[in-house]
This record gives structure tokens, C-alpha cells and sequence, in this order.
């Protein structure tokens, strides 16, 4: 009896670890089509699921590329519940853009090393951006 349950025990911690894994690293947005600013995207594991990715708003500039210090966003989540699905791809989670308020169902898929594929969708209406990471 001791044995199996040591054997889910460690089963379960493993597959945990195994399917669990989140995606790290800080990337620029591209400039937004309403503001013209854009922002830097931090992203790890969400503080409600740490088995989720999010990824927080650390910093954003403006049109003109100065940073904005007292931005009233920074510090919230920009994506949020992303879970791994496959080698490269998260899915279901959600993306806001804050310069209109809206909230999307989101994807991401990581196009290279230094390159991340976002989406957002309201019913069969999608937008894409690549972000490039910050070194």
C-alpha cells in the first residue's frame, strides 16, 4: 500500500512538472493602432495557477518612444492563463489590449528564439503580432 502510493505520489509531481511548464522572458509589443505606443511584456507563471503562463505589463512608452512613468496599467496582466500545448504553442488563455479595454480569447506560439506570435479573437474576427524579446 506505502509503495503505491509513494509511486502516485511521484507520478503525479513528475507529469505535474512535465505538462506544467510555463514560458518565461520580457518582450516589446508592436506599436498600438489606436495610441501608437506600445509596451514591455513580462512573462511567467500567473500568481493564481503557477501551472499557467501570464504575462504582466512592466513598462510602456508612448507614440513619440518616451517611457511613461505613472502608467496606470503597469503592473496588470496583458495575457493571462496560457497553458502549453504542444512544443511551441499556448492556448486558452485571455489578451486585453488596454487602449480600448477589450479582452480577447488569446494563443501565443514562439516563432523563434527571440520571436512570439500573439493573437487575440472575438468570435472568427483575429489579430496577430509578433513581439520580439527584449535582451
Amino acid at each position: 500500500m506505502m509503495k503505491t502510493l509513494i509511486a502516485i505520489v511521484a507520478f503525479l509531481m513528475i507529469s505535474t512538472h512535465v505538462f506544467a511548464e510555463v514560458f518565461s522572458g520580457t518582450y516589446k509589443t508592436l506599436p498600438s493602432k489606436k495610441t501608437g505606443g506600445w509596451a514591455y511584456v513580462k512573462f511567467g507563471a500567473c500568481k493564481e495557477n503557477k501551472n499557467l503562463t501570464c504575462g504582466t505589463l512592466i513598462k510602456a512608452f508612448s507614440k513619440d518612444g518616451k517611457a511613461i512613468k505613472n502608467y496606470e496599467h503597469k503592473g496588470k496582466y496583458v495575457v493571462w492563463d496560457m497553458k502549453k500545448e504542444g512544443n511551441n504553442n499556448f492556448s486558452g488563455g485571455k489578451i486585453k489590449d488596454y487602449s480600448d479595454g477589450k479582452v480577447y480569447n488569446s494563443k501565443m506560439e514562439i516563432l523563434s528564439k527571440n520571436k512570439l506570435g500573439v493573437s487575440g479573437c472575438v468570435l472568427f474576427i483575429c489579430q496577430a503580432q509578433e513581439w520580439r524579446k527584449l535582451n
